[in-house]
């Protein structure tokens, strides 16, 4: 009972998320809104009825559930030594990285250095280390919610500010399918809070638009964006400041223009 009233919640939840409304689920059924409506209140749904909400959104059972139960139990970091363990070794750094984008046991096989025997294992490390709980047909299931962030200053975060950040800032941003917006203001504390709470809800739209992909693994290419904010002045525009030293020294900034 638990796991039904799990899907019907996450069932409304991204309706909502699609705009869609319980007279557009009763037209994909082919049954009247009251009908659906008591559907939806005793959670009494057939399984061919599930999957055709499903299909209305363009998603899959197996998906509702998984962010069900995202919601049901999140866990939004790892510890200090799961994140050590996992960056010590770049093989499992990487299938870390891959099964945290939701790419399946066969995709990585198909498509990068690995065997099944090899990418078994490390799936098995996952696993152990509550990243994922490893399911039959070799399929993962993360443990980690969709708001999982890397431990502020921790091994991963420094590694990507080391290796990753350093290469991915090394280009122009002028190709075709590249984009690059930098922007500085003076602002308010409040402003400033205001504006980590939208960079926060454009990141998750952001991953969720990555996890709603549908194209054949063989159309994708690699991608990464990047979403920052912090009270900040650049040193070359120091020299015009007239900023007195206690308050520069306070944190307080000019424009950072």
């Amino acid at each position: 009972m638990a796991e039904q009233a799990l899907i019907v919640a996450e069932l409304k939840r991204a309706l909502r998320e699609h705009g869609l409304t319980y007279t557009d689920v009763a037209r994909k059924l082919e049954l009247s809104v009251p009908t659906v409506k008591r559907l939806f209140s005793t959670g009494e749904f057939s399984l061919q009825r599930v999957d055709g909400i499903c299909e209305l959104m363009g998603t899959t059972l197996y998906e509702i559930l998984e962010r069900g139960q995202d919601r049901a139990a999140p866990v939004n970091q790892l510890t200090l030594t799961q994140e050590q363990e996992i960056v010590a070794d770049p093989r499992l750094f990487f299938v870390t990285w891959l099964v945290l984008n939701r790419t399946p046991f066969d995709e990585i096989v198909r498509h990068y250095r690995f065997t099944d025997r090899e990418l078994l294992q490390y799936f098995i490390k996952l696993d152990r280390l509550k990243v994922i709980e490893l399911q039959p047909g070799n399929r993962a299931r993360l443990l980690v919610s969709r708001r999982f962030t890397w431990r502020v200053n921790g091994p991963v975060q420094k590694y990507i500010h080391q290796k990753m950040l350093r290469e991915f800032f090394a280009g122009h941003f002028a190709g075709a399918n590249e984009e690059f917006f930098f922007h500085g203001g003076a602002v308010s504390d409040e402003t400033l809070a205001q504006l980590k709470r939208v960079l926060r809800n454009a990141s998750r739209e952001c991953v969720e638009v990555v996890e709603g992909e549908r194209a054949s693994w063989e159309s994708r290419n690699g991608m990464a964006f990047v979403l920052a904010v912090r009270p900040w002045k650049y040193s070359g525009f120091e020299q015009f400041d007239r900023v007195a030293p206690e308050r520069a020294a306070s944190g307080r900034v000019g424009p950072a223009t």
